[in-house]
């Protein structure tokens, strides 16, 4: 993803488009599984070249680690090299032309060896130089020819794209092949003995057939068999330990087992039972563990399913509410910029010669342009309350001077609607700190909401009533009520387009919204209660007190 400078690199459109977390994992991963080829590469050279040297310099110990056991033959530590070299060259430069000559040629090596065993032709035994009694083969065994001829196959499946799982399992084969082979060299005198390690395939050979193949796994540690035991998921990190645990305990309990036995601690006969009941206990347990951890992963993952189809169903509300708005909206602003037009259109027809008429039309637009005003304030209230930009000028006010300034605003609508007001205070100031205009804001929002949701003659109360720590205003009116499923969301904002099938009185439901993030700015809250459908509402805000004192004139 970065170019040697550190840089993004381009899009088409010559933007930079930064890296993604799932982008950043696979280039972790392949770096991490280019490493470890690099390194099994190089230990792979360094044990054939040793047993070059060893052949060269008569050291047994680099021909066949100890006296009586098979050697690694210099044909074994040529095809070595070839692997080691091919395994190189695939990871270091996996686009690169003819990069699938070396693996080609371990087959082709290891096919010829396998053809000389089936026709008799392998050159005879010799013994070893200083004259002692082990006799080596100067051609690799059958078994290991075999074993190179599949992990040629498998290192030039590697070099494609399309084949990396056909490649691994061939790798993992030759994988586990060496490996029971090299545990064979633990049971000498046994028949495993005798059809593995009996064949001609070192201990040296083994060990760098296991490390190849290895290597070969990791050429695509994002592809194939790999891809479920690599990256950061909960399910590979658990597929990785379990692996660990599946390589880790047979071979530690067959060695223990192997050496309980050679020293006498038991007889022969008891070492399989035990083996089998070991491996029983130690993978029951290491089972039933990572099965705990799965079914934490599972709980969580349900969890967070749960979480996430709330929140896709919070958002498709939210979006149709939206949505509603929108059209709320337009309507809203079509209402005041009809009357607007018609009175434009008569001025413009010579209409308004005479005073009274000049005083009707100025009225229609003054008024309709304050019914815009207010819509336009509302959503940028709104918007600075989301956004954490409003700021309160707070200082100790009487509550009750909320409440007048707010009966000031509001008088017209309750007189055009004919509704009575009632207003019960204490007698004696109820002081809280706040913005009073803010606060002004509030009540307005609350008498408007009541004034348009009662029928024509009906009744408002405001209440005041102090408590010890709190101040609780009231407002409350017998007009239609609010249904109980709706009554949780009349603080949501948009939610009045969804609350009235009846827009006549109009508005943007934001009111009720900017009630409760102001007055929560203030550190009170608000409540709504109705019951029911026709039976009125009553919206209470809470407020902490400051004081009472002094009495009122």
């Amino acid at each position: 993803m970065f170019d040697a400078s550190g840089a993004l690199p381009p899009t088409g459109n010559g933007l930079a488009v930064p890296s993604t977390p799932a982008a950043g994992n696979r280039e972790r991963h392949a770096e991490a599984g280019g490493m470890i080829v690099r390194y099994i590469a190089a230990v792979c050279t360094a044990i054939a070249l040793g047993n070059v040297v060893g052949w060269l310099t008569g050291t047994r110990t680099l021909i066949s680690v100890a006296p009586g056991l098979p050697a690694m033959v210099p044909a074994t530590a040529f095809l070595g090299l070839l692997a080691a070299a091919s395994l190189w060259l695939c990871q270091r430069w996996p686009a690169q032309r003819g990069r699938t000559a070396l693996p080609a040629g371990v087959i082709l090596v290891s096919a010829s060896i396998i053809a000389c065993h089936l026709g008799g032709t392998a050159p005879a035994p010799f013994r070893f130089a200083d004259g002692g009694l082990e006799s080596y083969a100067t051609l690799s065994s059958s078994l290991t020819a075999s074993m190179f001829l599949m992990l040629g196959v498998a290192l030039l499946l590697s070099t494609g794209r399309r084949h990396a799982m056909l490649a691994q399992c061939i790798a993992l084969a030759v994988l586990l092949l060496a490996l029971l082979n090299l545990s064979g060299y633990l049971f000498r005198g046994t028949f495993l003995f005798r059809i593995l390690p009996g064949r001609g395939t070192s201990i040296l050979t083994s060990t760098q057939l296991i490390l190849l193949a290895a290597g070969t796994l990791f050429l695509r540690p994002g592809a194939g068999l790999m891809a479920a035991v690599t990256g950061d998921l909960p399910a590979a990190r658990i597929s990785r330990r379990l692996l660990v645990a599946a390589f880790v305990i047979p071979g530690v309990t067959g060695g223990g087992a192997a050496l309980a036995a050679y020293y006498g601690l038991y007889d022969a006969g008891a070492a399989l039972p035990l083996f089998v009941w070991t491996m029983i206990v130690l993978f029951l347990v290491i089972v039933w563990r990572f099965a705990l951890r799965l079914l934490a992963v599972d709980v969580a993952r349900s969890h967070a399913q749960r979480e996430l189809q709330g929140a896709l169903r919070e958002l498709r509300a939210e979006h149709d509410r939206k949505d509603i708005f929108l059209a709320t909206l337009a309507h809203e602003l079509r209402n005041p910029l009809a009357p607007i037009s018609a009175a434009a259109e008569v001025l413009r027809h010579g209409g308004g010669q005479d005073a009274a008429e000049r005083e009707r039309i100025g009225a229609i637009v003054a008024t309709q342009a304050a019914n815009l005003v207010s819509l336009v304030n509302d959503l940028l209230d709104v918007e600075r309350v989301n956004s954490g930009r409003i700021a309160l000028d707070k200082h100790v006010l009487d509550v009750c001077d909320a409440i007048a300034g707010a009966l000031d605003q509001v008088r017209p609508l309750l007189a055009r609607k004919r509704h009575e007001c009632q207003v019960k205070a204490p007698s004696t100031p109820v002081y809280v700190c706040g913005d009073l205009k803010r606060l002004v804001q509030v009540v307005v929002n609350l008498l408007n909401n009541a004034a348009k949701y009662t029928p024509p003659g009906g009744t408002i109360r405001v209440t005041v009533e102090p408590s010890a720590r709190t101040v609780a205003l009231t407002v409350e009116d017998n007009g239609i009520g609010i249904p109980a499923d709706l009554l949780g969301r009349v603080f949501e904002p948009y939610a009045q387009a969804e609350l009235t099938p009846d827009r006549a009185e109009g508005g943007l439901g934001l009111g009720l919204s900017l009630v409760k993030r102001l007055t929560e700015l203030h550190g009170g809250s608000v409540t709504a209660h109705s019951d029911g459908a026709g039976q009125g509402s009553r919206f209470t805000v809470t407020l902490p007190l400051m004081s009472v004192v002094g009495r009122r004139d």
